[in-house]
């Protein structure tokens, strides 16, 4: 998915209160409430141990308050839309069922709109890492597009994703999507290495579409994985604790393991704009090691090779 060309839903301030009070009446599954502190626990999951990856970077339930649409703030968790974004909602369409964030419209990502780090800390690539997302749908209905996944810090308006020698105002980076919801019956996952200049980027997709995983129910909680194996040089994806296929690195240029990833999620439709809700109850992130500072608005210069 590219970035630039997300589609979103849009609704007034009439309509939002509207939707959400509709699609609550729908009924949140009695399981979903009152459920265990997921972060309580700081067992590595199975993605994060199979790679050694034992240190906890973060985990967070996110809340309403850990949220923030001024578009200036630096040190909350979580901000609407992103970076490219023009308009910013007057009314941002999130709420909370039980423990979990609920998203009807829009999207939250863990970076600010000046393109740097937030309350959360971002993650080499040259590190590894792993991360992973606990969500559920309202329905199971194939126009719903919702979507976990990550973006370099690097890829911003200041195109600090350059690489030297290429043409002026050419861009290098690598997409990681853990989850999209819509493109085949199951999980879809993919590594998506972007090259050139803006609109006219060449795309080298490394789609995962596990059939193992067609015949999934999104009305039950599942746990979407991706770890980044920069040694290994692949992308492996998880769902609910087992591997379900990977993606090899080879091809993508050394220069992306300098890039620092932070986190999105989504709420999109795929045309027909049919309403749901997109339940979040947690996101984590584990690592080797500690990761350098990230640069502050700077570029980032590759790592030894």
């Amino acid at each position: 998915m590219a970035a630039p060309t997300t589609k979103v839903s849009q609704f007034s301030a009439i309509e939002f209160p509207t939707l959400v009070a509709s699609l609550l009446a729908l009924g949140v599954p009695a399981w979903a409430q009152g459920q265990s502190k997921p972060c309580a626990n700081a067992a590595p999951p199975p993605g994060a141990q199979s790679l050694g990856y034992d240190r906890l970077v973060f985990c967070v339930t996110p809340t309403l308050n850990d949220i923030d649409n001024t578009w200036t703030a630096s040190s909350t968790k979580l901000y609407t839309g992103s970076w490219y974004d023009k308009n910013r909602p007057l009314i941002p369409p999130f709420a909370m069922s039980g423990q979990a964030l609920v998203l009807t419209a829009g999207g939250v990502s863990t970076q600010t709109h000046q393109s740097t780090q937030g309350a959360l800390p971002l993650l080499l690539a040259g590190a590894g890492f792993y991360v992973e997302f606990a969500e559920w749908l309202s329905d199971n209905d194939s126009d719903h597009w919702p979507a976990v996944w990550l973006m370099p810090q690097e890829h911003d308006g200041k195109h600090h994703d350059y690489v030297p020698g290429d043409p002026p105002g050419s861009e290098r980076f690598v997409e990681l999507d853990v989850d999209e919801g819509g493109f085949n019956p199951g999980h879809h996952g993919a590594m998506i290495y972007w090259s050139g200049t803006w609109p006219h980027y060449q795309k080298h997709q490394q789609g995962n579409d596990p059939r193992s995983t067609f015949g999934i129910d999104r009305t039950q909680e599942h746990i979407f994985g991706l770890s980044y194996d920069p040694a290994g040089k692949q992308v492996t994806w998880w769902v609910d604790g087992v591997n379900v296929g990977n993606a090899s690195t080879e091809t993508v240029p050394s220069i992306v393991n300098s890039h620092h990833y932070y986190l999105n999620i989504d709420h999109q439709t795929h045309k027909l704009d049919h309403p749901y809700m997109m339940y979040i109850a947690y996101f984590s992130a584990w690592s080797k090691a500690v990761p350098p500072k990230p640069p502050a608005g700077v570029k980032a210069e590759p790592v030894p090779q």
